[in-house]
Order: C-alpha cells, then structure tokens, then sequence
C-alpha cells in the first residue's frame, strides 16, 4: 500500500499532468478562459487533496475510536423500530481538525469547481455579497462549537477531543449521531449526487428526525434527573448571527421545518415513518407542504453560451431566502409556496467573466405577478457596474432573472 507521504505527490502530478493534457488537447486556438479554467480546476483538485491528505494524517494520529453504550444503541432502534445494519462507528478527531474533514467532505460532494461555481452563481443571484465566502461559511456553521459531526459519504460519526459521556449534552449529542448513522444505513443517499434542492430536502428530513431524538433525550433527561439544557449565547448561536441570510436559512431550515416534518411522522409511527423515508421529499417545498407531491422538473433555459459551468435548481427553499432579502416575509412565504419549478445557469459570458440566468415558474398568473414586482425591485437595488441585470415575463406563470456581463447576453436574455 502506497503511504500518504508519497501518495499525495503522486496525485498532485497526475492531476496537474491531467490539466496539463487538457490544455493541449485544446489547441493553440483556445481562449484564454478556457485555459483559465482548467487551471483553476487544477489548483482545486490540488488543494482538495492537500486537505484530504491532512485528513487522513488527523485520523492517523487521532484519538481512536469512542465506545457507543450498547443501552443508547438499543434506545435508538426501539424508538425507530429500525435495527442498526452494522455497528455504529464514531471516531475522534481534534477539534481544530474536524473543520478540515468537513471542508473536504463538501468539496469531495460538489467536485473540482463545484463550491468555487457556486459561490459564483450565488453572488450574480444575490444570496451572498462579494465579501463573503460560501465554504468557509457553511465549515463554521457546522464546526464551531460542534461536539460532533456526521460524514454521509462514510455513514460514520466524528466527536471532537472535548466528547465526554460523563455529560448530557454529549449524550444527546450521540443519540443525534447515532440516528443519523442508523437512517443513513436504512435509507442511504441516491448513488448520484440528486441537485442542490433534493439534497437539501433529504438533509432536512434526516437532521430533522436526529434533532427531534436529541430534544426527546433531553426531556426525558430533565423528567429522570431535572436536567435542563442551558440556552446560553454559545459560540456557534454567536456564529449563525455573523452569516449570510442565505447560510443561516439554509442552515436552519433542517432544524426548524425538517425537524417539524420528521416530529409529526415520528408521532404516527414507526411504519408511516419508515415509508417516507422510503420515498424521500424530492424538494424542499415538501417538508412545508408534504401534501405537494409532483412539482420540480427540468426549466428548459435559453441556450446563450457554448461553456455552462454549474445548472442548478434553487428550490421553494433558495426562492423564499431571495424574496426575503425584499423584507417582506409574508410575501416572500406566500409566492414560495406558490413555486413548480424553477432552474438557474452559470455560464461562460465574455473573455474573463461569467453569467447567470434564472428562471421561476409559479403556479399561477397572481403568484408571478408578485414575483416579478419583487424581482424588479431586487434588480435595482442589486446594480452593480459593469453587470447588466433585468427581469423579463417568459409566460404568464414563468419569469425569467439574469446578471450577466456582456450588453450582447443581456440583449438575449431580456427578449422572451
């Protein structure tokens, strides 16, 4: 076996020798963005294997493994009358590297570009401002603070060097890992990454369902024994204030609707839980409305450029955290839940920069009139130089959004 001090530099040449035969393999007539390009891609997939390198040096050096209570095993599988499939496995790591393991998590998930792609699309839409960093975001929110994480790629469970079953909250903090290892088991993800807005409904469903076990362990714990968790002003709630709008839903959406879905399902039983874990939500409207089976889709988008980067849905989720930025809610709710179907895409616009085009489809003309009045005020006070943005009504439910760089995209883009 091929050790880690000489397995990185193995791998490091092979992805710059890649890059390297992609580039010729263009030919001399290949614009300077698309070299640009690969470069970037190259210098990615470098730096995502340095990271996963340390990884493995952290586990190797770490604390072992952590011994789960058989009694808190046989807990979990009574409540959800599941039996776990193999042994749950929890190791521990230092604290200061569990955000490192995450951050290579999600960037083993998206791929080569695929964070740097969406951060992207995520400031031409306008979720995130110019400052702010999505992965270094969404590591923090599950990092600072955190006593333990769960890897879905592994289905295994990470505890930092502070976990002591001694205390409650690390108890509790278990049970939540551990119903996360036993619905992973059960009921894993899709073998292809299913887009942005299914992983999130997935995400919401699973993580709801763990966090309400940890509320039900505390209750019992303050029933037992008077223990009650103490909601100070912790770092990570210190944290959640600091980020984006858009990282802070995103972040709190499993544990408010997702955890709401999941209680109600619990409460039925274990056979009408198990049967929609079975057909998980395909969309984020889904935990809100679960009676609202059948929407989503392709959006057939304007064909405006030869290099698409990143295709996305944003989702009823995506959608109401953009109208929210209109501050008012109750409107940005209200249309949301009006959402079918919506798409967006990244692409290659002018020599050095990029585009993004949007498209929402609503359930109907009333729904997409206030989308698009919404839309309009966002685009104005979105402007920003050197960027051509607009709003055009495609149909009467279908409204098109883009940012974009060049006047010859922005012409095409603003004709239905």
């Amino acid at each position: 076996m091929i050790s880690g001090k000489i397995l990185l530099p193995v791998l490091v040449g092979t992805a710059l020798g890649a890059a390297g035969w992609m580039q010729g393999s263009r030919g001399g007539g290949a614009d300077a963005a698309g070299i640009s390009r690969q470069l970037e891609i190259a210098e990615e997939q470098v730096a995502m294997l340095e990271r996963e390198n340390a990884s493995l040096r952290s586990l190797a050096q770490g604390g072992g493994e952590v011994a789960v209570p058989p009694e808190l095993i046989a807990k979990i599988e009574r409540d959800f009358g599941l039996t776990f499939l193999s042994s749950p496995v929890f190791h521990r790591i230092a604290g200061e590297e569990l955000g490192y393991r995450i951050e290579a998590a999600m960037e083993s998930r998206f791929g080569p570009q695929g964070v740097d792609d969406r951060q992207e699309a995520y400031r031409w839409i306008g979720w995130l401002r110019a400052e702010e960093m999505l992965l270094a975001q969404m590591v923090a929110v599950k990092s600072v603070g955190a006593l333990g994480w769960f890897d879905e790629v592994t289905g295994e469970a990470w505890v930092t060097d502070r976990f002591d079953l001694k205390n409650i909250p690390d108890q509790a903090a278990m049970v939540r890992l551990l119903v996360r290892i036993l619905l992973n088991q059960h009921f894993p993800p899709p073998s292809a990454y299913p887009g942005d807005d299914a992983a999130r409904a997935r995400e919401a469903l699973h993580a709801g369902a763990a966090s309400g076990a940890e509320a039900r362990f505390y209750a019992a714990s303050a029933r037992g024994i008077g223990f009650m968790p103490m909601n100070d002003n912790s770092a990570a709630a210190r944290l959640l204030l600091t980020l984006s709008d858009f990282v802070q839903g995103v972040s709190l959406f499993p544990a408010v609707e997702g955890k709401g879905l999941a209680d109600t399902l619990f409460v039925r039983g274990s056979e009408d839980f198990a049967d929609r874990m079975r057909k998980p939500p395909q969309n984020t409207l889904e935990i809100v409305l679960p009676g609202e089976m059948g929407r989503g889709g392709e959006v057939a988008l304007p064909e405006i450029s030869d290099e698409v980067f990143l295709r996305e849905s944003a989702g009823y989720l995506g959608l109401r955290l953009w109208l929210a930025l209109t501050e008012d809610l109750g409107m940005a709710e209200e249309v949301s839940r009006s959402w079918m179907k919506d798409g967006y895409a990244l692409f290659a616009d002018g020599e050095m920069s990029s585009g993004l085009v949007w498209e929402v489809t609503l359930e109907d003309a009333t729904a997409a009139d206030a989308f698009t009045k919404a839309a309009q005020g966002l685009v104005e006070a979105m402007v920003t130089e050197g960027r051509f943005l607009g709003t055009v009504r495609v149909t009467d439910t279908t409204v098109r959004f883009f940012n974009v760089a060049t006047q010859e995209s922005a012409a095409q883009l603003g004709q239905r």
